[in-house]
């Protein structure tokens, strides 16, 4: 006869169990939720609604010669929001999806997306300044 512990090793992984037993009554568990929306979700937003604000202030105040760095910006902005969004979809899937997520997803990849995209625009900023003064 096997044990609880052979039972759940065998039958279910940990993320089916908490996604069995998995209430927002607890207050921990409300706790998490809204660190991991404050953290993956509301960082990333919060950063694609700056960049997006400062590429229409470019785009709006100053000259057309400033339009190409306007651009830029709003490419980052629209970046990040994607990858908000991505992790919008990553988190309700891993806390509140139908089936569950084997493991949680840390920003690892996303991170690097965002590092990778902000140095090739940067440096597509540099050759614009330059070409300014």
């Amino acid at each position: 006869m096997a044990t609880n512990f052979e039972s759940f090793v065998d039958n279910e992984s940990a993320s089916e169990i908490r996604h069995r037993h998995f209430k927002l009554t607890d207050e921990t568990e409300i706790i998490d939720i809204r660190a991991f929306q404050r953290t993956y979700e509301g960082a990333y937003l919060r950063t694609a609604m700056l960049e997006i604000t400062l590429a229409l202030s470019i785009l709006r105040i100053f000259d057309i010669e400033f339009y190409p760095i306007g651009a830029v910006f709003s490419v980052i902005g629209f970046a990040f929001m994607v990858i908000g969004l991505n992790r919008r979809i990553m988190n309700n899937k891993y806390f509140m999806g139908s089936k569950p997520a084997p493991y949680f997803l840390t920003s690892g990849t996303p991170v690097l997306v965002m590092t990778v995209i902000i140095v090739i625009a940067y440096l597509a900023i540099i050759p614009e300044i330059f070409r300014l003064q």
